[in-house]
C-alpha cells in the first residue's frame, strides 16, 4: 500500500469517527430535550454536552430553563448571562431573561426585556405571548389582550388552550363571546371553545343560541346523550316542561343505541336511571 493510499484511507476513516461523534452528541442532546426541563437527568445531560461545546449558548440557554424549573435562580441567571456573552444577538435571549423575571414574578422586568426585543422582532408571536403573560400578571389587562391578539394573528396554527387564555382577559361577556366565536372559525369546533361558549351564552341569557348550540354538539358527538341531557336541563330551568322531556328522551335514545356492554356500564345505568323520570314524567 502505497502512502497515498494509505493517507486516504486514515482521512476517511478520522472523518468517519468525527460524524459518528456528532451523531452521539446531537442524540444526547434529543434525548435531554425530550426529558421533562425540570428534571435532575436533563441538568445533567446537558451539563456534560456543555462540557464538550462550551461555546454553544443554546445550550446554556436550555439548561438555564432547567435551572428554572427548579428555582435555582443563580445558576440560572448565571447561565442567561454566559450565554449572551457567547452570543449577545441569540433570538431566545430576550426570551429566556423574560421567563427568567417571570418565575421570580417580577412581571415589570420581564416587560422591559421583552419590549427591547420587540422593537427589533415585532412578529416573534412568542415574544409577544410571553409579554401578554408578563402584562397580565402585572395588571395591564388591555395591553396583554392586544399582545395577544398579535401573537394569534401571527401563529399559523394557535393552540386552542392559548386563545382560551386571551379569551378570558376579556371583561364584557358578550365580547367574550364574539372572540370565541371567531375562534371556532379559525379552529373548528374545540369542545374547549365550545363549552366556554355556551357558558357565556348562558350567562347572557341566550337561551335559544345556547340551545342550537348543544343540538349542535350532539349531532356531531360519538356520545351525545350528555348534550341532549344539557338541553333536557337548560328547557326545565326555563319553564319548558314538555321540550325538556323530548330532551331527556332523545338522550335515552342515544343511549339505547350504544353497545350492550358499553350501556351496561355502571356509569351509564345510573344515567338511564336519571333520565327515564325526567322523561316520563309531567315536568
Amino acid at each position: 500500500m502505497n502512502h497515498v493510499k494509505y493517507f486516504l484511507i486514515m482521512y476517511r476513516m478520522r472523518a468517519l469517527h468525527c460524524c459518528l461523534m456528532a451523531a452521539a452528541t446531537w442524540l444526547v442532546l434529543s434525548q435531554a430535550l425530550m426529558a421533562h426541563p425540570g428534571t435532575d437527568v436533563a441538568i445533567v445531560d446537558l451539563t456534560a454536552l456543555i462540557n464538550s461545546s462550551p461555546e454553544s449558548a443554546e445550550l446554556r440557554l436550555r439548561r438555564a430553563s432547567c435551572y428554572l424549573e427548579h428555582q435555582r435562580w443563580p445558576e440560572a441567571a448565571a447561565d442567561i448571562d454566559h450565554a449572551a456573552t457567547l452570543s449577545p444577538d441569540h433570538a431566545d435571549l430576550a426570551l429566556a431573561r423574560a421567563e427568567y423575571f417571570l418565575a421570580r414574578d417580577e412581571p415589570l422586568a420581564a416587560i422591559n426585556a421583552l419590549t427591547s426585543h420587540l422593537i427589533s422582532h415585532p412578529a416573534d408571536p412568542a415574544a409577544r405571548i410571553l409579554r401578554a403573560r408578563a402584562r397580565a400578571r402585572n395588571g395591564d389587562s388591555l395591553e396583554a389582550q392586544i399582545d395577544f391578539q398579535l401573537a394569534l394573528r401571527h401563529l399559523t396554527e394557535p393552540k386552542p388552550e392559548l386563545w382560551l387564555e386571551a379569551n378570558a382577559l376579556i371583561p364584557e361577556p358578550a365580547a367574550a363571546l364574539a372572540d370565541l366565536e371567531t375562534g371556532l372559525t379559525r379552529l373548528g369546533p374545540v369542545p374547549a371553545l365550545e363549552e366556554r361558549s355556551l357558558k357565556l351564552e348562558l350567562q347572557l341569557g341566550r337561551i335559544e343560541s345556547a340551545l342550537q348550540r348543544l343540538t349542535r354538539l350532539a349531532a356531531q358527538a360519538e356520545r351525545p346523550e350528555t348534550y341532549h341531557h344539557r338541553r333536557g336541563d337548560i328547557l326545565f330551568q326555563a319553564n319548558r316542561g314538555p321540550e325538556a322531556r323530548i330532551a331527556y328522551a332523545e338522550a335515552l335514545a342515544a343511549i339505547d343505541r350504544l353497545p350492550d356492554w358499553l350501556r351496561r356500564s355502571e356509569r351509564t345505568q345510573q344515567l338511564i336511571a336519571q333520565l327515564t323520570p325526567l322523561a316520563t314524567s309531567q315536568l
